[in-house]
């Protein structure tokens, strides 16, 4: 819709009519784009605010587990996924986690690992590199944090296998 609005300013500011209602036609179109901007807006806050709602309700659970490896629904929406993680750091700030989604062709990876985790060996950055191959993408971050995206979303359930065993091998050294 955003692409139709931008296609037709442009045809109104080629087009032979009279100024006053050019502007009247952009300003409208202007009004319809702020529109649109406002609902995605608001759209991508609720998935923020759903996927936190779910990781708490995840984190109840779990909350003595050594690392959790999860898939959300937040479409490409990384805010969505590191506020997930902030959950985890807040309500389980012993358990490292890993967190995909997925969305038009791509899968999406956050990962946070607690110090006393990287202590044990496992670090973000490795975890992500990891899963990396398997989800035909790259990634990178730090020992602590790291995130990856991938094109191959067929092989989710293949990446956060990996990244369980991965995890498991680890911290369990």
């Amino acid at each position: 819709m955003v692409k139709k609005i931008v296609e037709l300013t442009e045809e109104i500011s080629q087009s032979s009519i009279a100024y006053w209602k050019k502007e009247e036609l952009r300003t409208n179109l202007k009004n319809m784009k702020k529109q649109l901007d406002d609902m995605d807006r608001a759209n991508k806050a609720a998935v923020v605010q759903e996927v936190i709602e779910q990781a708490k309700q995840l984190l109840e659970g779990n909350s003595h587990e050594k690392f959790i490896v999860h898939a959300f629904e937040a479409g490409s929406n990384a805010k969505a996924l590191d506020g997930a993680l902030k959950q985890v750091k807040s309500l389980c700030p012993r358990t490292a986690a890993m967190f995909f989604s997925t969305d038009n062709g791509k899968v999406l990876c956050l990962s946070s690992v607690p110090k006393e985790a990287v202590s044990k060996g496992l670090k973000a950055n490795e975890w992500v590199r990891e899963i990396s191959r398997v989800i035909d993408g790259k990634g990178g971050g730090k020992e602590e944090a790291a995130q990856a995206t991938g094109t191959r979303v067929s092989s989710l359930n293949e990446a956060m296998t990996l990244a369980k065993e991965f995890a498991e091998l680890k911290l369990t050294q």
